[in-house]
């Protein structure tokens, strides 16, 4: 079984088992919240109120039991980006939120001007005038989304 590393997530009671009812049992011992512990997980069959359970369980390394709810558990990743696989300088560059939200806005406000000036400059009555801005108005806000989608996180190389 492979051993893993966790945090605890709350303070939790060990378990010892309790052969004669097929179940685990808390003691008095508690691992208090944000320990860092190795072990492994494992599921064992046993009863809970006289009916079939399954117990989800985390054996720590030191022969201590608790509940595998009471933990998180950490992946380690490690990222290179170097071409050698060696951590080099990286610069990354993330668009900031509130401009991207606002190129839809824009982009709508945008169209309706334009679909309303284009039909008072073709001298066209107001009923045709606000169809027009309506509909440069979906536009624009479509032109927007798509501006906004275009846009990602970008990460490069530093020089």
């Amino acid at each position: 079984m492979n051993n893993v590393k966790a945090i605890v997530i709350e303070d939790t009671k060990v378990l010892v088992p309790n052969m004669a009812h097929k179940n685990f049992s808390e003691t008095e011992e508690v691992i208090p919240k944000g320990t860092t512990i190795i072990g492994h997980a494992q599921t064992l069959q046993g009863l809970r109120r006289g009916q079939p359970f399954n117990y989800r369980l985390f054996y720590i390394d030191n022969n201590k039991i608790i509940h595998l709810n009471k933990i998180k558990i950490m992946n380690n990743t490690e990222t290179t980006f170097g071409a050698d696989s060696q951590v080099s300088p990286t610069v990354v560059k993330v668009p900031l939120q509130s401009r991207l939200a606002k190129a839809s806005s824009i982009g709508a406000i945008s169209g309706v001007v334009i679909g309303y000036g284009y039909c008072k400059y073709k001298k066209q009555d107001n009923k045709k005038a606000m169809t027009y801005a309506l509909i440069g108005g979906v536009i624009g806000f479509v032109v927007g989304k798509v501006i906004e989608n275009t846009r990602k996180t970008k990460v490069s190389p530093s020089k």
